[in-house]
C-alpha cells in the first residue's frame, strides 16, 4: 500500500455506513450510503484488504482481562519515545500505544489479570529499560462508555454488563470474531463447530448481553479529526455520576473512564481541529458543575490501538491529509 494516502468524499459515506453496521452486507451498506453496491464493495474491499481499516471485536473492559485495566503514563530520555514505544507496542498485554505531549511522552493501555501483576510487569518490563525516567499508573475503575459502544438513540450509553466467565464455545467464536469480525456466519458456524442457527443465535446473545460489541477500526484522522486528546479531569465527588453521564454523551468522547490517582477521570476525545479542541476544553466543560481542574494532553502518534499495531502511522496520515 502507499504511504500517500486519503479518503475522498466515497470513501467517506462507504466507511461511515460500516461503522454503523459492521456486519452488513454490501446492499445494506449500499442502501445507508447512497454509493452503488458495486462501487462500494470494490471501495471497502480495496481498504479492508489493505488493513487500512478493520472489522474486529472490542471486548467490554469489564469483561476483558477480568475487569483489571490500567494506563501508564512514561517519560522518557529525548529522542527515545519511538524506540520505548515500539518496545512496548510489541507486547501482548498493551492495547494502546500513543506517542503524547503534556504528562507524559508514552501512553499506554494495559490489561493484566490481577492487581498483583502490576508490580510484576513494571519489574519486568519498566525498570529493565534504561530510556526510562519516570512512570505513572492509573487503575480504571470504571468504564462508562468506550470506542465500540453504541448508543442509543437519545445519546445515552446502553446498559451495563457485569463480568462473567466466558464458556470455551464463548471464547472460540470471540476468537474467530477478532480475527475478521464480518467473519460470515457458515464460517464461524465452522470454527465453533456449530449449526449456523446456534451460531446466529450465540452471536446475537452475547451482543445483546453487552460482552462485546463489533467495531470499524480506522485512524480518527482518515475521518477528519484532526486533533486527539486526552483529557484528565479533577472533580468534586458528589458531581463525578452527573459529569460521567453528560461527558458520556458528548459527540467528541471516545472513551470515558473513572481512575484512580489525582483524576477522577479519563478522557479520550476526537475534535475537528486545535479550535475545536480549545471549544470542547475551555466552553464546553466551563458549563459544567463540579468540574475543579483538567490536564490536556494532544496524541501525536498511535502506535496500537485496541489490540492491533497500527498499518499507516498517523504522521503519515496527517501529512497526507494536508498536502
Amino acid at each position: 500500500m502507499s504511504e500517500s494516502f486519503s479518503f475522498d468524499e466515497i470513501d467517506t459515506a462507504c466507511i461511515k455506513a460500516l461503522i454503523s453496521n459492521p456486519r452488513g452486507s454490501w446492499r445494506e451498506l449500499s442502501q445507508i450510503s447512497d454509493v452503488p453496491e458495486k462501487k462500494l464493495s470494490r471501495r471497502l474491499g480495496k481498504l479492508l484488504d489493505d488493513q487500512v481499516i478493520r472489522t474486529a471485536i472490542e471486548l467490554n473492559p469489564v469483561v476483558a482481562n477480568k475487569g483489571y485495566t490500567v494506563h501508564v503514563w512514561i517519560s522518557v530520555k529525548f529522542g527515545k519515545e519511538k524506540e520505548v514505544a515500539q518496545f512496548f507496542a510489541n507486547r501482548p498485554e498493551v492495547r494502546i500505544v500513543f506517542l503524547t505531549t503534556g504528562l507524559a511522552d508514552i501512553f499506554l493501555e494495559i490489561g493484566l489479570e490481577k492487581a498483583a501483576d502490576l508490580s510484576v510487569w513494571m519489574h519486568d518490563f519498566v525498570t529493565q529499560i534504561p530510556d526510562i525516567k519516570t512512570v505513572e499508573t492509573q487503575a480504571v475503575l470504571k468504564p462508562f462508555t468506550w470506542a465500540s459502544k453504541p448508543k442509543a438513540l437519545d445519546g445515552t450509553s446502553d446498559k451495563n454488563v457485569n463480568f462473567r466467565s466466558l464458556t470455551e464455545t464463548e471464547l472460540k467464536l470471540i476468537q474467530a470474531l477478532s480475527i475478521d469480525g464480518r467473519s460470515s456466519i457458515k464460517s464461524l458456524a465452522d470454527q465453533i463447530e456449530l449449526s449456523e442457527h446456534k451460531t446466529q443465535k450465540l452471536l446475537n446473545d452475547l451482543l445483546e448481553e453487552g460482552i462485546f460489541n463489533i467495531r470499524v477500526d480506522v485512524e480518527p484522522s482518515l475521518m477528519g479529526f484532526k486533533s486527539e486528546a486526552i483529557i484528565l479531569i479533577k472533580a468534586r465527588p458528589d458531581a463525578a455520576n452527573q459529569i460521567a453521564k453528560t461527558l458520556s454523551e458528548l459527540k467528541n468522547t471516545r472513551c470515558l473512564f473513572g481512575i484512580s490517582g489525582d483524576s477522577q477521570f479519563f478522557w479520550h476525545v476526537l475534535c475537528n481541529d486545535l479550535s475545536d479542541l480549545w471549544k470542547l476544553i475551555t466552553e464546553d466543560l466551563g458549563n459544567f458543575e463540579g468540574i475543579q481542574s483538567c490536564n490536556t494532553n494532544m496524541v501525536t502518534l498511535a502506535l496500537k490501538r485496541a489490540g492491533f499495531m497500527r498499518k499507516v502511522s498517523s504522521a503519515q496520515l496527517f501529512s497526507n491529509l494536508d498536502s
